[in-house]
């Protein structure tokens, strides 16, 4: 038997259950007729979205398609693409992370300003192209010193981070920033959520043999945390399902953590843990 370690923090955070608890709620509450889906998945969780899907909701990523009630996902949307949802006649369920509506505040009161807004993140995903349309055509998202130094010539200038955003990496790409534009109004927009977990798995890395982060490869937050725990130097496996781990794989480990991302769900953590523990 294994002794297994599960961080306090895995699992959903308070926007993540808060959208997938809305979500749920509908679906009791609906018409026999009435049909309910999210626009795009509304977590990065392979496993929840397939839960929501068993219980009849759908996902449609094509606005043309939209009808009956259309939940927003967590990570936000852009104002253009909220403008036409409006326009489908669907109902409009919001359920965007009010972390994440926060920094959709910072960046639009900027912008009416006449700032350009720097986005610390990654530009592909749902949340930071979500804050891009906000920006209006004067923003931009980096996730490197080389994409800075390419920024010259703005005048007022907004930062703000991807909520999921590592720490130490925003704070290495702010200083390169202020060394161009001293001046910068700078918003750490991290969420808590994402801070404590960091915390916790970069303390438990150094407690355990190994540790298994659990959560989707689609994750940004979950795919930190393995970062995280790989650069502490602890051997380190991120996966999806306990169907992934192999008991060869954990031989040489007597203690393992457990940790997982904000949209992991708690059925899922409580599996990887039972089959950890049998080893």
């Amino acid at each position: 038997m294994k002794n297994v370690l599960i961080a306090k923090s895995a699992g959903f955070c308070w926007g993540v259950r808060r959208a997938f608890d809305k979500v749920t709620e509908t679906v009791k509450a609906k018409a026999s007729n009435e049909k309910i889906y999210t626009y795009g998945p509304l977590i990065h969780n392979p496993q929840a979205v397939e839960a929501l899907e068993k219980m009849g909701v759908g996902v449609l990523n094509d606005i043309s398609e939209v009808c009956g009630t259309i939940f927003i996902r967590t990570h936000g949307l852009s104002p253009e693409e909220r403008g036409k949802l409006k326009k489908s006649g669907a109902r409009i369920c919001d359920a965007t992370c009010p972390d994440v509506g926060i920094i959709q505040g910072i960046v639009r009161k900027h912008i009416r300003k006449g700032y350009h807004t720097i986005i610390v993140g990654n530009k592909e995903h749902p949340e930071v192209r979500a804050l891009l349309g906000y920006a209006e055509g004067r923003g931009v998202a980096v996730s490197s010193r080389e994409e800075i130094e390419k920024l010259k010539g703005w005048k007022d200038v907004c930062v703000v981070a991807q909520s999921t955003q590592k720490e130490d990496k925003f704070a290495e790409l702010v200083e390169v920033i202020k060394s161009i534009y001293p001046e910068a109004a700078i918003f750490n927009t991290i969420c808590h959520s994402t801070t404590e977990r960091q915390e916790e798995v970069r303390e438990l890395a150094k407690e355990v043999d190994a540790v298994v982060v659990v959560g989707g490869y689609n994750s940004a937050n979950t795919t930190k945390l393995a970062q995280i725990s790989r650069e502490i130097g602890t051997p380190t496996f991120h996966i999806e399902t306990e169907n992934e781990l192999n008991p060869n794989d954990f031989n040489e480990f007597g203690k393992i953590g457990v940790t997982a991302g904000s949209s992991t769900p708690s059925w899922q953590i409580e599996r990887v843990v039972k089959k950890l523990a049998s080893f």
